[in-house]
């Protein structure tokens, strides 16, 4: 083992480029140490974001795809297929999903009860000539009701913030079929309606009628009149919430409006969306699975360019790295050449020669690495943060930059509001130096030092003792 002692003899013989040496193996693992625990962050992040977002998958319409196709049709647009139980009933059988609600969005007529006027409606013309839905004889009719057919009332937006509560009988549960319907209190009270009573709608399209039984009555807190448009179906009071099979005949098509799937963990939404778009028949072309995706892009853009900008360092700091250390090897074994010429004309094996210069960049490796392992992550904080700044004031200025206007849709019908959270820009994240990744450092660097020492090494493979004392005179 007596070339060991020989590199350590070297290293401390050779200060000043030992020390060059260390330097640069110092800056290459704190680069390489801060891009693996941004990446650590990253990840960290995504999951504080899902956590935050809530674990739901909608499945819903596409309207970015919609809007594109409406603009290439030139008015000649092909009808959106329907969205039924059918197409999707294996999807709430999967293992990542703990609850699932339909949601159906239909229209209604009155047949033996009269909806509650709306205050500020004076004739119908004040509704701006609006129509929702055609009869058989071709005639536009404008609707009494809005219903909304649901699996579960105590699921919707509503009634969990507590604007609407169910004051009377029952709620709509996975168990309840036929035509079960909720009811607004201003609505049952003004056609002396209770709990067990029956009421006829009717279907705007064909004209049937169909009798629906008081399955429980609700209390809205908002006040009538204040909608938009004063007409009848916009008022809260004739809201009906019903079943999903009560609601689908006085839907356009038959279709549900969304299915929305809540994960036992938010980190199965990924895989869920692979699973449930396999094991479902939707059009893709008019249906996305959403879980709050613009939201979740809009919190992880920033940190993810930083990552990606992270990833493009170590890769470059690796190979830069090991280029300079390769050419300090080479220019250091060029020096010593007489050394190695003595060596080898004593009998010195030539693969000893090459672990001396291994063990001499390994020893000043490790104690860079020790010093890095110290430095890095506030290193690693301090780049992050000032690489995450620039990101996130970037992205409020395309934000401040993108128009607000455009097409937008809008649920006339008074359906369940959108609840999702809304997407904050992740603006700080904290970087740690994990065992892991102390472990991935470790080995890259060794790896680098390895053949950034081997390679210039193979120059003393082809070296004769007589040779290099000859060329040395």
């Amino acid at each position: 083992m007596d070339f060991i002692r020989r590199a350590c003899i070297s290293i401390w013989a050779k200060k000043g480029k030992s020390f060059l040496m260390l330097i640069l193996l110092f800056v290459l693992c704190s680069l390489v140490f801060a891009g693996f625990a941004i990446q650590s962050a990253t990840r960290a992040s995504e999951d504080i974001a899902r956590k935050k977002l809530g674990g739901d998958v909608t499945l819903t319409l596409d309207m970015d795809k919609i809007m594109k196709k409406m603009e290439k049709s030139n008015g000649n647009f092909e009808e959106i297929p329907p969205l039924t139980l059918k197409n999707i009933e294996k999807v709430k059988n999967l293992k990542a999903v703990a609850d699932y609600q339909y949601i159906v969005d239909a229209f209604a007529g009155k047949v033996d009860k009269s909806p509650v006027k709306s205050d500020k409606k004076e004739d119908d013309n004040q509704a701006g000539g609006m129509t929702v839905a055609g009869s058989s004889d071709g005639k536009a009719k404008m609707p009494d009701f809005a219903m909304m057919g649901t699996n579960k009332t105590n699921s919707l937006a509503t009634f969990k913030n507590g604007k609407e509560k169910i004051i009377s009988g029952k709620p709509i549960t996975n168990k309840d079929k036929g035509n079960l319907a909720l009811i607004e209190k201003r609505f049952a009270d003004q056609n002396k309606l209770k709990v067990g009573d029956t009421f006829q709608l009717k279907d705007l399209e064909t004209n049937k009628s169909q009798k629906f039984t008081v399955h429980g009555i609700y209390e809205n807190k908002e006040v009538s009149g204040s909608q938009q448009f004063p007409v009848d179906f916009m008022e809260p009071a004739n809201k009906i919430y019903t079943t999903v099979d009560g609601a689908m005949p006085f839907s356009h098509n038959g279709s549900l409006a969304s299915a929305k799937y809540s994960m036992t963990d938010p980190k199965l939404i990924d895989s869920f969306k692979k699973a449930a778009a396999d094991v479902s028949s939707v059009d893709k072309d008019f249906y996305k699975w959403d879980a709050n995706d613009a939201a979740y892009k809009t919190m992880m853009q920033p940190i993810q360019n930083v990552a990606s900008f992270a990833n493009i360092i170590v890769i470059i700091t690796a190979l830069a790295g090991g280029l300079i250390l390769a050419l300090l090897v080479l220019l250091s074994i060029r020096e010593r050449r007489f050394e190695m010429g003595v060596l080898l004309s004593l009998g010195e094996n030539k693969a000893k020669l090459i672990g001396q210069f291994l063990v001499e960049v390994i020893l000043i490796g490790m104690i860079a690495f020790s010093a890095a392992c110290l430095t890095s992550e506030a290193i690693g904080q301090t780049v992050t943060d000032q690489m995450l700044n620039k990101e996130v004031q970037q992205a409020k200025d395309d934000e401040a930059n993108t128009p607000s206007g455009g097409m937008q849709m809008a649920t006339v019908i008074g359906g369940e509001q959108d609840d999702k959270p809304k997407g904050e820009v992740i603006d700080k994240v904290d970087v740690h130096i994990s065992q892991q990744d102390m472990v991935e450092v470790g080995g890259i660097g060794l790896l680098v030092v390895i053949i950034a020492t081997l390679l210039p090494c193979l120059f003393i493979i082809r070296l004769q003792p007589k040779m290099i004392l000859s060329k040395n005179d």
